[in-house]
């Protein structure tokens, strides 16, 4: 096989001990065994000019400062650029923070990234979309009085409709070797994966089944990355009709979803006979900084309102309001950093927020790629970044705090600066 491309694959199972506490909601939950494994899953891309890896982690978020920590011992231990080590976070909301085991969690990717490298073998490249019917519904329900609540549903007096759309595409590149085996697989669907977001346990959640499911199919030797696209208000729930018995969550839930995308992945795979021609590697970097918005007034509809139910969310919106005059001296602007990954005639488009699907369809229906996928919660964390149509009705994840700490406009300048790196790296003139 004579290719201008290599690339190479390969997993580190990163799994603590129990006894952890687990991340993803306002209060404490200790986790008391291990559901599935825990994975740092790195795809590693290699031209006559570039070289990139790109790593998938289950965990709920990595902080700028680990990404950028991370990003500086890589450069240290290859000599290649900070930069060309991209972090994602898959979002299980059943995984421990990386500053628990910050050691442990480092050397991880660092082995992930750099077995990689060392499996690096010529390939052809495939790229296809498809798509979805089920999974990743809209989670933010509007009702009569001009509110939206998260997880509202048709059911519920008042209910005029959900505030958004879902993202059904399901786009995904892989590569075969010259042996004709399918070395790895990358994927992207716009869900929170958070089927079994309540548990005390640890589990990969979404990504690990679709992972499971793909190796039983692929071979266990094949690289799996699955990237989380633009979820910030999409979810495994449906609201509207309302599924009462919500198959998509849960144990059962969580096994139909892997086989669900396995199948639709595996459906596009076998149908692939055509690999790019001679196709390009391009990584386009920019570094937006933006700002910290103002506490809102309390008849703003972003004022945080948890009611009685929610447990510990009053004492940490308390707390954040009491310091947000020192986040806004001391944090804003927040570094946003955003990458667009050409591999061909397809792009990896990334962002460190939890992006609302609106964005996700605004970059991928203006991009010039056949293929785009979108992934969020990569090198770094910023957090919610919701519409503007969210913003005036209110709801979780408008509330000010760190979990959604960033200006209204932050959504459009995260897809402009995107859409403008897609038109740098696909602009053949300007690299000729």
């Amino acid at each position: 096989m004579q290719t201008n491309i290599q690339a190479g694959f390969a997993e580190v199972d990163w799994t603590p001990p129990a006894g952890l506490p687990v991340i993803g909601q306002m209060h404490e939950r200790i986790a008391t065994h291990m559901r599935d494994p825990l994975y740092a899953c790195a795809a590693a891309l290699r031209s006559t000019e570039t070289t990139v890896v790109l790593v998938t982690v289950d965990v709920c978020g990595v902080t700028n400062e680990f990404a950028t920590a991370i990003q500086a011992a890589w450069a240290q231990r290859t000599g290649l650029a900070p930069g060309t080590l991209l972090i994602h976070a898959t979002h299980t909301h059943v995984a421990p923070a990386p500053a628990a085991i910050e050691a442990e969690f480092q050397s991880a990717v660092l082995d992930a990234a750099a077995r990689a490298l060392e499996n690096l073998e010529d390939v052809e490249l495939f790229a296809s979309t498809g798509y979805l019917e089920h999974m990743g519904w809209n989670r933010r329900a509007m009702f009569e009085d001009g509110s939206t609540r998260m997880y509202g549903h048709s059911k519920m007096p008042g209910f005029i409709g959900m505030e958004g759309p879902r993202d059904g595409a399901l786009p995904l590149i892989w590569a075969r070797n010259a042996r004709g085996e399918v070395a790895g697989v990358i994927v992207s669907f716009s869900t929170h994966p958070n089927t079994l977001e309540s548990e005390c346990f640890y589990s990969a959640d979404i990504p690990g089944a679709v992972r499971k499911y793909l190796k039983r199919a692929l071979g266990e030797k094949t690289g799996v990355l699955y990237l989380t696209g633009a979820a910030g208000n999409t979810a495994p729930s449906q609201l509207d009709p309302v599924d009462l018995e919500q198959r998509w969550r849960g144990e059962r839930g969580l096994e139909r979803s892997g086989q669900y995308v396995a199948g639709e992945a595996l459906k596009l795979i076998a149908a692939g006979d055509e690999p790019m021609s001679n196709p390009v590697l391009r990584l386009q970097h920019h570094a937006l900084e933006i700002p910290l918005r103002e506490w809102p007034q309390p008849d703003e509809p972003s004022y945080p309102r948890p009611d009685a139910s929610w447990r510990d969310a009053a004492a940490r919106y308390d707390h954040a309001r009491e310091q947000w005059a020192h986040y806004l001296e001391t944090m804003s602007p927040l570094p946003v950093n955003v990458n667009v990954l050409r591999i061909g005639d397809a792009a990896i488009c990334t962002n460190p927020a939890e992006l609302f699907v609106e964005f996700g369809l605004d970059i991928r229906n203006n991009s010039p790629a056949r293929v785009t996928m979108i992934s969020e919660l990569t090198d770094g964390c910023c957090y919610y970044v919701p519409t503007a149509k969210a913003f005036s009705r209110g709801g979780y994840e408008t509330w000010c705090a760190i979990s959604s700490p960033l200006v209204h406009e932050a959504g459009n300048l995260i897809v402009d600066k995107t859409l403008a790196l897609l038109k740098n790296a696909f602009a053949e003139e300007e690299h000729r």
